[in-house]
């Protein structure tokens, strides 16, 4: 028989909104409204369902596996159960077992009657392993559309038919009723469902936004490329949070850099907002990337007499400063952009460092107000293409003009090159003739 999750009323609204933390302070922070406590076991493995929490794109539950007192997976996130498209296929298979045995596994939603609404088609997995006590974090989650989610039932019931984990044959079944209509009011749900649509740009979603423990998060989304930056005002016109597709005027943002928290998958997510200002939402800027067509070729022995300057044309260059060629074991700095932490101050990441071999080609550029930074060269060694990996720190200047610092690392090379070609960059520009503002209201009392 499958076992009954039973879900009060009280315990539906929960964040889950555990992720690679960086910050004790902030780890502090996040503790869920209600632990759930559903629970089936088989081949030594316990299997729970222990918190959810909803959003317009998606249902979220956060599982758990443990053997012999241990969280699985022991080494590699999302081994013990996960799931991954197959190439070909609608369907989605278990990480590490072919589709015959993922076939096995089955996860799906049904109303109260039985009608099966969400297939395994929407449902994906990811596996997380925070820093904090070391413990895997297993986030399942349930895609939904606008129209899913309006047109939800008041009651769902998730299914959970577990037949294979940790490549094991058993029995883990669980059902887990939820009542939607509950878990929305304590989810802190604010649905807008407005549009921004300029000609000749991809329209922009302002789905909504929620608060729940130490984060907020705004939901959007964009129909085709490009990407818009925000931000988030208070009644004093304060700016509360900031998403700047440049990485530059972020503000309070947690998903930036290695700060990865999950609450829902489903958007950008900020130090919590106070509920009682009254907030506005503004879209600051639209960006796209466009190909430069330029090509630069670099003589490595005449770099090192002297800097390689381009003129980019209108006040804007490009200077190579110098080319390395590293065949021991130590470590180099390597740029990293600048982020905004969650508690506290604006504050640059310190330089990576690597033990790779190679050549490193450092650069730096400056630009202007609309040009952010070149990125994405072509590579070629002595006339042949060559992977490489790119590492920038962005800025602005007092006059908002952008500029950057970059170093490329050319890999796999035991020698210098004779030449090294830069060919056809994309170039991120960026639009800022935007004047469009949301009230982003309240959350309704519960």
């Amino acid at each position: 028989m499958k076992k009954k999750m039973v879900v009060t009323a009280a315990g539906l609204a929960l964040a889950i909104s555990i992720g690679a933390y960086t910050s004790p302070t902030f780890a502090s922070y996040v503790q869920s409204l209600l632990n759930l406590q559903a629970e089936t076991k088989d081949q030594d493995i316990v299997f729970k369902v222990k918190r959810a929490v909803i959003n317009p794109k998606v249902i979220s539950l956060e599982m758990e596996f443990i053997k012999d007192g241990k969280h699985l997976p022991l080494d590699v996130p999302g081994e013990a159960f996960s799931f991954n498209i197959v190439s070909g296929s609608s369907e989605h298979q278990f990480h590490k077992y072919n589709l015959e045995n993922s076939n096995k596994n089955d996860v799906y939603v049904t109303d109260e009657k039985g009608n099966r609404i969400i297939d395994r088609s929407k449902v994906s997995y990811s596996g997380i392993h925070p820093q904090i006590d070391s413990i895997p974090i297993s986030i399942l989650n349930i895609s939904l559309d606008d129209e899913t989610f309006e047109k939800l039932p008041e009651q769902v019931i998730v299914h959970f038919d577990l037949n294979r984990v940790d490549g094991k044959p058993g029995k883990w079944h669980l059902t887990a009723p939820i009542n939607v209509k509950e878990l929305k009011q304590k989810s802190n749900l604010v649905v807008l469902n407005k549009t921004y649509q300029t000609p000749g740009r991809p329209a922009f979603h302002l789905i909504g936004w929620q608060s729940i423990n130490a984060i907020s998060q705004i939901i959007t989304s964009i129909d085709g490329r490009g990407n818009y930056g925000y931000q988030v005002k208070n009644k004093k016109g304060e700016v509360v949070a900031a998403k700047d597709p440049s990485r530059v005027q972020n503000k309070n943002l947690i998903a930036s850099g290695d700060e990865n928290e999950i609450l829902g998958h489903a958007g950008t997510q900020f130090k919590r907002f106070e509920e009682d200002e009254d907030l506005t939402f503004e879209l600051t800027a639209y960006y796209w990337s466009e190909s430069l067509q330029q090509t630069i070729t670099i003589d490595p022995q005449a770099v090192s007499r002297m800097p390689q300057v381009i003129d980019l044309g209108e006040g804007k260059t490009l200077k190579i400063t110098k080319v390395e060629l590293k065949t021991d074991d130590s470590f180099r700095p390597l740029p990293r952009n600048t982020v905004k932490k969650v508690f506290g101050e604006t504050e640059p990441y310190q330089d990576m460092r690597t033990s790779a071999k190679g050549v490193y080609l450092e650069m730096e550029g400056i630009l202007d107000k609309e040009t952010v930074e070149l990125f994405d060269w072509n590579i070629k060694v002595n006339n042949q293409d060559w992977k490489s990996f790119d590492y920038t720190r962005r800025e602005q200047d007092e006059n908002g003009n952008y500029k950057f610092r970059k170093v490329i690392h050319i890999e796999d090379l035991d020698k210098m090159p004779e030449t090294i070609t830069l060919e056809n960059p994309d170039v991120l520009k960026k639009n800022t003739s935007i004047d469009w503002k949301v009230p982003l209201g309240k959350p309704k009392p519960e």
